[in-house]
């Protein structure tokens, strides 16, 4: 299989794609890359608060939460407007994001705020995205950003939790339903990208 030169096409065409002009900075210790490592900062915090819900009542979680779902809404956009994109801001923001839903989705299933089985298909899809997502970017320096349902899917995850929560039961099993579509959608669009990608590089 031919491999791409290193220095050129980090991001996979047609898959979302984006140019090498388009990566403004080479620098790790940018803005929206702070905003990214805040999230994971904050989330040891935010599971305490969790695992302690019947001490600390909902507030604290909800109030933390809030920051890192704003710092994940802001963290894109900053990149662009203060031309900060980089390299390892498009890897970093996608496994902070992935690595946050999954704790959440497990504490909250182990709390019995959400059903076990279905916290399942969005620690399947995120476990396969992330090891096809490797190879492409080992084998090829290619990286598959994400697409707009994939973009919409932790969010969706997120407004659960919180109906969970706020135990707003028909709220909450309502967005459940829609997150396990997405979820269960986006895998389906994922898995075939990556298998494009592969047959194109054959």
């Amino acid at each position: 299989m031919k491999k791409q030169p290193k220095d050129t096409e980090y991001f996979a065409k047609r898959f979302h794609s984006k140019d090498e002009k388009n990566v403004y900075s080479d620098r790790v210790l940018t803005v929206p890359n702070l905003l990214t490592l805040s999230r994971l900062i904050a989330l040891p915090p935010l599971l305490y608060f969790l695992g302690y819900i019947e001490s600390f009542g909902t507030a604290p979680a909800l109030a933390l939460g809030g920051w890192m779902l704003l710092s994940d809404l802001l963290d894109g956009a900053l990149a662009k407007i203060l031309k900060q994109i980089s390299l390892v801001g498009a890897l970093m923001d996608p496994v902070v994001d992935k690595i946050v839903i999954n704790s959440l989705a497990i504490v909250l299933a182990f709390k019995g705020y959400v059903p076990i089985w279905a916290v399942i298909p969005i620690f399947v899809r995120d476990l396969g995205i992330l090891i096809f997502g490797l190879r492409v970017l080992l084998d090829y320096d290619k990286l598959v950003t994400p697409t707009f349902v994939g973009r919409v899917t932790p969010l969706f995850w997120v407004c659960t939790f919180v109906m969970s929560l706020l135990e707003l039961d028909i709220a909450k099993w309502i967005l459940l339903g829609f997150s396990i579509i997405l979820t269960l959608t986006s895998g389906i669009i994922y898995f075939a990208r990556y298998k494009n990608l592969l047959k194109l590089e054959k």
